[in-house]
This record gives C-alpha cells, structure tokens and sequence, in this order.
C-alpha cells in the first residue's frame, strides 16, 4: 500500500554550521539596524597574549570592523571540513521558535550522523517530544523512516552529499542537521556581506580548548568556537536573528569522532515486516532556499 501525506517530510532539525553563514546565509535579508558589536582586546587566534607583538598597543587602539585573521581561521577550518573523509558528529541544538502571539518557545533537538564522503550518509533524528526520524543515503536513494508510525519513504537522490542537501531542501523543504557542512565540498569562504568579524579570546567547550569568533551579517549576528587542534573543527555555533523583533537565538554542540566504525550496511535502508511506503509530495514549483552566491 502506497500512501500520499504531506508533510511527512517536515520534521525540521536545523543544526548549521559557519558554513551556512559565509555561504549560504541570509544576502536577501534587510541589513541589520542594530551597531557594530564593540572589538574585542583580544589577540591573534594563534597567539597568546602574553606572545602576541604589541598586545597592549592594540588594547588601546580600536580595531579594524573585519580581522583577517578571523577569516584566515574560518578557512583553514572549511579546508579541515573538506578532508575529513569519514567521520561521526553528535549535534544537539536549542532553538527559539516563534508562538502565536510572538513569545519565544524554546525547542532542543539532537541527531548522531554517520558520513562517508562523497555519497554516504545515515542520520539519526530526535526532538524534545519523542519524535524520531532515520534518514539513509546510498548515493542514489534516499529514505527517510519513522519508527514510531512504520511509515518511510524512499526517492531518487544525487551522487554527492552537497547535491542532497540542496534537493532536499529546495524541493522537499527538509533542513538535514548540520547540512551546510557538506557545501565545504565544492565552495570557498565568501566574504561578501561580513560587516564585522572579532576574536573574543580562547574558551573550553565540552572539555576542549576552542578560539572563539563573533561575526555580523546582515540580519544576524553568531558566534562559532572552533577546536584549537591540529584538526581545527567547529564545536559550538550560536546564530541570533537580529531581522526579526523577538531576536530568536539558535544553538548547536558539535562532539566529532573522526575515526568510526562504519560500512555499507550502515547506509542501506531495509523496510521491517509491517514498514508501509508513503509518496512525499514536493515543494511548490520555484520554491528554493535563499543561498548567499559563492565564488
């Protein structure tokens, strides 16, 4: 028995890293009205204070609105994204959803994502009421599984992990936890539309030491700590929507273990006994997600 349902799909779990802003953020939104966050005294991401030439000059100096420096460790960051090859990410995420009469509710969400660049992926989806979602990517099918109801769906996917995001988002409208980590394969840091751009210092997140950076767009203001490590990767993103009233705020943790278990079962999806297959209907004709352009 095949079954139409709309919205199947929609359970959203939103967890996105820098990436989404430098790349694919917010360039049609109206400029944020709010002022420059004031420069921070802080040093060099890759430097103490008490090593960095003429710390205490630059204590006393105001700062340029965008550090190169923070835009020079943003792209060795993407350049580590890019080589990782297999790896495992737990992600949960807090975000402030908007009621009816404009309070702010607070959703959490978690997902663990197993990855085998460039066409291999299994998430595993859960959110603070119990729901649950499975979705397995082979590289050419992809299908998403509710437990709780046995209904799945399976259809027709692209060959790379950035082309699934993309079709998953612009034609079935479903946001995959922490998609924009896969558009590191093939795009550069845009630095288009960066008003300002801090180093805030070092700070320990979830037991590791991470560089903290402060970032401004156009309507939206976010935070990233980022590994201070060999293999520089994010650890915690917080993206505050300075466009809309309410200022909603959205939180991710990131734990990484880049050497997991992993085989081609893993991204294989075998309906069980009694598993009962919908049709997902697609997105209105035109509907896409704002991107912000890449070089």
């Amino acid at each position: 028995m095949t079954r139409r349902m709309n919205g199947f799909l929609g359970w959203q779990l939103k967890a996105t890293t820098c990436a989404c802003m430098l790349l694919f953020g917010c360039a049609q939104q109206p400029a944020a009205t709010s002022a420059a966050p004031v420069a921070s005294t802080a040093t060099s991401p890759q430097q103490p204070a008490s090593e960095a030439p003429g710390a205490a000059a630059r204590a006393d100096s105001p700062r340029a609105p965008i550090d190169p420096g923070v835009l020079q460790a943003l792209d060795r960051m993407g350049d580590a994204l890019r080589h990782l090859k297999s790896f495992e990410l737990q992600v949960s995420t807090t975000t402030d959803e908007p009621l009816a009469n404009d309070q702010m509710a607070q959703m959490g969400r978690s997902a663990i994502l197993k990855v085998r660049r460039p066409d291999a992926l299994r998430a595993d989806m859960r959110n603070d009421r119990g729901d649950r979602k499975v979705l397995f990517y082979n590289g050419q099918k992809a299908s998403l599984w509710d437990p709780a109801t046995q209904f799945f769906t399976t259809v027709d996917a692209p060959p790379t992990l950035a082309e699934l995001v993309r079709v998953l988002a612009d034609r079935y409208g479903i946001e995959l936890p922490a998609a924009d980590l896969f558009y590191w394969d093939s795009n550069k840091l845009d630095e288009r539309g960066v008003h300002s751009a801090d180093f805030l210092g070092h700070a320990e997140v979830d037991g590791s030491l991470t560089e903290h950076y402060a970032i401004r767009q156009d309507g939206m203001d976010w935070q990233i700590w980022v590994e201070r490590s060999a293999i520089p990767l994010p650890r915690k993103l917080v993206i505050r929507t300075t466009d809309v009233a309410a200022h909603p705020q959205h939180t991710v943790l990131m734990r990484w273990k880049l050497s997991p278990k992993v085989t081609s079962a893993d991204f294989e999806f075998r309906p069980p006994a009694g598993a009962r297959q919908i049709v997902i209907q697609t997105l209105d004709s035109g509907a896409t997600s704002p991107r912000i352009g890449t070089r």
